[in-house]
């Protein structure tokens, strides 16, 4: 007859009962961390209790890159490339155990259990953002130049080549204005403008160098770049945006369900087990040059 681990807790321990014999294991990982290395191929996810040198790890042999799109994902545990492991050492355990390509020598697991039945639900959410100095709205679709950026974490909301913060103007940015620069005054604030000073020559072909800079193409030193300048027409074709930079922030939350863990005639079942969650499992700048 299989031993079953059930789900009674009594002072934090699980118990199971087989012919009198009794088995015993905190399994108690509420105040542990939960942790993560690895990648396409051999994701790892663990928490570790010193206290009773134990661990659980989960291993998602998934290629996907994972943590760069908000959203659900479910994992089916399979016993291969999808598995629970739940472990009692010997001694103290450090994240090296999981993590390093060769694992530690020491401590020893003196008992392991497999888990590879049951699901594992991933939930990553991801912040993305341009720094921009705007305040906007991340679940709004607008794109006002159609570069495939939205506009929330655009750093060029306009693809003139100029950086929104630039063309928001020193006095918006130090709280001295409460709108954006408008240097034509058509009531389409300068980041949003495609054409910055009214002059009929668009904001990206007012760059004579052809560097992706209109900032740096003066011809009147007095007025300042020639894209703010409407006594300078001089028109250079150029249809390619300049290098995008935004940072991408992930937090992740994962959550075991009806999880089968097996030792030869053993077994431990939990039909929820909430693993934890990551803050920033991700927090990278992400560098794209837009298609025209």
């Amino acid at each position: 007859m299989k031993t079953l681990i059930c789900f009674l807790i009594l002072s934090g321990f699980f118990l199971a009962c087989d012919d009198g014999d009794i088995i015993v294991t905190t399994f108690n990982f509420d105040e542990a961390n939960l942790n993560n290395c690895g990648g396409p191929g051999n994701y790892i996810f663990f928490k570790i209790n010193n206290n009773t040198s134990e661990s659980i790890s989960l291993s998602l042999g998934t290629s996907d890159i994972l943590f760069i799109e908000s959203g659900s994902r479910v994992f089916v545990l399979n016993g291969t490339s999808n598995i629970v492991n739940y472990r009692i050492y010997n001694g103290d355990i450090t994240n090296s155990y999981f993590c390093n390509s060769i694992p530690p020598i020491s401590p020893d697991v003196i008992t392991e259990f497999i888990g590879s039945s049951g699901e594992a639900t991933l939930v990553t959410d991801v912040t993305l953002d341009d720094m921009d100095g705007i305040v906007e709205d991340s679940t709004s679709s607008l794109d006002t130049d159609e570069d495939s950026l939205l506009d929330f974490y655009d750093e060029d909301d306009d693809g003139d080549n100029v950086p929104t913060i630039i063309e928001l103007g020193t006095d918006f940015l130090n709280g001295i204005s409460k709108t954006p620069q408008d240097t034509d005054k058509d009531g389409t604030p300068d980041y949003l403008d495609d054409d910055d000073d009214g002059d009929g020559t668009l904001t990206r072909y007012e760059d004579t160098n052809g560097d992706l800079d209109p900032t740096n193409d003066i011809t009147d030193p007095s007025v300042g770049a020639d894209y703010l300048n409407p006594n300078i027409t001089t028109e250079t074709i150029i249809d390619e945006y300049r290098t995008h930079t935004y940072n991408l922030k992930s937090d992740i939350s994962l959550i075991l369900s009806n999880l089968v863990l097996i030792n030869g005639e053993e077994q431990i079942t939990q039909e929820t087990m909430d693993i934890g969650n990551i803050e920033d499992v991700l927090n990278l700048e992400v560098i794209i040059t837009p298609p025209f």
